[in-house]
């Protein structure tokens, strides 16, 4: 049977549910908890938000995150592709490393202030995706759609205009001459 949350404010020593059993949050706040190496695939959140939170090698496949707002919190290695449902969601300030939302749909989500080293987004679209201030370096957006995708203050990216649909996607000086080195383009 699964259990039911909402409207509930978890800290660190009060996460109520073990990795095999199965559960709903709604409207929650998680503050400071590790969930580091739990299972989430039987487990649902909507309209939670996740503060200062450490999620690294969490187990999601099969879990469902709806408007979702995780922010300092520590997300390594997830693969968000083995997610059941993952919509409506903002990063701000977390570290994403190694994580993977491989051709996934993401339109509209922020990722602002992040540290996202060797993230993979082969072929998802990010239409009206927000990167402002992250740190992207060896981050994959190989066959992605960037269209109207802010990049403004993001720094250390790379990404191959031949591959990558870039349509009236923002980007600010100097990070923005790196485009030019797909092209072969050195400029100095």
């Amino acid at each position: 049977m699964s259990e039911y949350f909402e409207d509930r404010i978890f800290s660190a020593a009060d996460f109520p549910v073990k990795n095999s059993e199965s559960a709903e949050f709604v409207d929650c706040q998680f503050n400071g908890v590790d969930l580091s190496e739990v299972n989430f695939s039987r487990l649902k959140f909507l309209d939670c938000e996740f503060i200062d939170c450490n999620l690294s090698n969490a187990q999601i496949k099969g879990a469902n995150f709806r408007n979702i707002i995780f922010k300092k919190s520590k997300l390594i290695g997830l693969n968000w592709a083995e997610a059941q449902a993952l919509s409506g969601t903002t990063f701000h300030e977390c570290i994403l490393d190694y994580s993977v939302f491989q051709s996934m749909v993401l339109k509209g989500f922020v990722f602002t202030e992040c540290r996202m080293r060797d993230v993979d987004f082969y072929e998802a679209n990010l239409t009206k995706a927000n990167f402002s201030g992250s740190i992207l370096k060896g981050v994959s957006f190989n066959r992605a759609i960037l269209n109207e995708a802010d990049f403004r203050g993001a720094s250390e990216y790379f990404i191959d205009v031949r591959e990558t649909a870039l349509s009236k996607a923002k980007f600010s000086l100097p990070e923005a001459v790196s485009l030019l080195s797909s092209l072969g383009i050195i400029v100095e």
